[in-house]
């Protein structure tokens, strides 16, 4: 039985993007913290999380012998949650660089990275950036684009990355509003129009960067179905974790509604 059958059968929920290991970037502070995160995962339903600090400064090796002491913590303590290795790169020209065995993947499979854009701007070596990783036959699962200012004004932008064999993961608190009401609209169209394949809490602390998977879990039932809601934090991410292919639905084109003023504007000025 596969992990995907596995996770289906339990349904249980995997968080793709968390940053839980202790002391090693704006995640959690130490091993106390570490814990209370932890905790609050198994509270909420996790079973899996995948442990994704900001790869910088870091190696990889450094990053997996983290998530194992991880491990020993949380067995020490009797709590129930997998940790699997991952990190989350940040787009950069120096990633077309790194030989691939250096180059953070989850679980340590070789299949899928992590890797976040700027907030401000989208640099124009993006894509060449996602197609070396792909060329090595790594399959880039981008973080969070619905933040991006960017993609705010155009989402049909994170189209042409799935279109181009990207993933998209948005996080749990942009569909709450923790974010604003920009990025929880954009969160929304991008689910309503087929252009998310993870929600993952991108948890910090326990506080308003917490594991909220499950609350978000409920805001995406109101806008896809049962199915695809249970999907998007259980089916795919356990693919992800196994090396498996995650299936992908075809997008649904973006189409903003024209503004009552704007319109009226266009034929004035006519």
């Amino acid at each position: 039985m596969t992990i995907t059958d596995q996770v289906s059968m339990m349904d249980k929920m995997i968080d793709l993007h968390t940053h839980i290991l202790p002391g090693i970037d704006d995640g959690a502070r130490d091993a106390a913290m570490a814990l209370r995160m932890a905790q609050q995962a198994v509270g909420r339903g996790i079973e899996i999380v995948a442990a994704t600090p900001h790869f910088i400064n870091l190696t990889w090796d450094q990053v997996r012998a983290e998530t194992e002491k991880l491990r020993k913590l949380l067995a020490d303590h009797r709590i129930s949650l997998t940790v699997v290795a991952g990190a989350e790169l940040f787009v950069d020209p120096g990633l077309m660089d790194l030989a691939k065995d250096n180059i953070p993947t989850y679980n340590d499979a070789g299949k899928y990275c992590l890797i976040e854009f700027p907030m401000l701007e989208l640099p124009s070596y993006i894509d060449q950036v996602l197609f070396s990783l792909q060329v090595k036959g790594i399959t880039p699962v981008i973080a969070h684009p619905e933040r991006n200012r960017v993609v705010i004004r155009d989402p049909n932008l994170v189209a042409h990355w799935i279109g181009s064999g990207c993933l998209i993961q948005i996080n749990a608190n942009s569909l709450l509003g923790n974010f604003g009401a920009d990025v929880q609209r954009i969160a929304e169209i991008m689910l309503q129009h087929q252009m998310v394949h993870f929600i993952a809490s991108d948890a910090h602390s326990v506080n308003n960067r917490g594991f909220y998977l499950d609350r978000s879990v409920e805001s995406a039932r109101r806008l896809v179905t049962r199915e695809t809601a249970a999907l998007l934090v259980s089916g795919n991410p356990a693919r992800v974790i196994a090396g498996e292919q995650v299936e992908v639905p075809e997008v649904i084109s973006y189409r903003p509604q024209r503004r009552f003023w704007n319109f009226w504007k266009q034929r004035r000025d006519y």
